[in-house]
C-alpha cells in the first residue's frame, strides 16, 4: 500500500521497483498532478483517502481496503521514491522468520545515501522512537519511518483503534502494537533522496514531539 499526495515524480520509481506479484494499492489523498494517472499505468488499485486529510487518514483507508480482501501480509511504503520497493521481501520475510506480527523498516540503521538526513532529523528520530521503545523496555531507532510490515492479525487488531489523522500515525500504530501485546521488530533499511516537495516541514519535526508525549501518557492510561 502507497499512500500518495501529488507523488508523480517518486510513485513511478516506486512503482517501477516493487517486485512482480505484488498487488499494489495506492491511497490517493486528493493529488492535483499526474500522480493517479502514473499509478494507473502502473495498474495498481486506486482509491481515494477517507477519514480526511493527512498521511493518518490514507494509512487507514489502505488498512480498511486490506480487510475487505483475503490477502495475509500488507505492506506500506512510501511514495516518494526514498524507500527501495526491492526490500519487500526482506520485510515479509522478517515478519514470518521472527514469528512477529509487525515489521518497521529503520533508516537509521540501514545504508542512507550522503546528505539525505540532517543531524537534526537524525536526532529527533532517534529520540523519539528511543524514548517510545523504553516505554515498552524495548530499543528501537526509527519508529517514524513509513516502511512497514504487517500480518492480517495485527491489522484486525491495530484498525478498530487508529485514530490518527497526520505523520503522527507511525506513533500511534507503534504504541498500539505494544499495547496489544503483538511482537514487533525492526530491520535496517536502504533511504534515498525523495523525488519531488516533502511534505513534511520542520514545524511538524517540533508538533511531533508533542505527540510523543500524548502517546507516552496514552500509554500510560491503557
Amino acid at each position: 500500500m502507497v499512500p500518495t499526495l501529488n507523488e508523480e515524480l517518486g510513485i513511478r520509481r516506486v512503482l517501477e521497483d516493487i517486485p512482480k506479484g505484488s498487488v499494489v494499492l495506492v491511497v490517493d489523498g486528493g493529488s492535483t498532478d499526474k500522480t493517479i494517472e502514473v499509478a494507473k499505468q502502473y495498474r495498481a488499485i486506486v482509491i481515494e483517502q477517507r477519514f480526511g486529510r493527512g498521511k493518518g487518514c490514507g494509512v487507514r483507508t489502505g488498512m480498511e481496503y486490506f480487510l475487505s480482501t483475503d490477502y495475509d501480509i500488507l505492506c506500506i511504503i512510501d511514495g516518494d521514491g526514498s524507500n527501495d520497493p526491492r526490500e519487500l521481501p526482506k520485510m515479509i520475510e522478517a515478519l514470518e522468520n521472527a514469528n512477529a506480527e509487525v515489521v518497521l523498516g529503520s533508516r537509521i540503521r540501514g545504508k542512507r545515501e550522503k546528505g539525505v538526513m540532517d543531524p537534526f532529523t537524525i536526532f529527533s528520530n532517534l529520540i523519539v522512537s528511543l524514548l517510545l521503545g523504553l516505554r515498552f523496555l524495548r530499543i528501537f531507532t526509527d519508529v517514524q519511518t513509513g516502511y512497514w510490515a504487517f500480518s492480517r492479525k495485527a491489522i484486525e487488531t491495530l484498525y478498530p483503534d487508529l485514530k490518527a489523522k497526520g505523520f503522527e500515525i507511525e506513533m500511534e500504530i507503534f504504541v498500539l502494537t505494544f499495547g496489544a501485546g503483538l511482537k514487533c521488530i525492526e530491520v535496517p533499511v536502504i533511504y534515498k533522496k525523495r523525488l519531488g516537495k516533502t511534505k513534511f516541514r520542520l514545524s511538524l519535526r517540533f508538533r511531533n514531539f508533542g505527540y510523543l508525549v500524548y502517546y507516552l501518557l496514552r500509554s500510560l492510561w491503557a
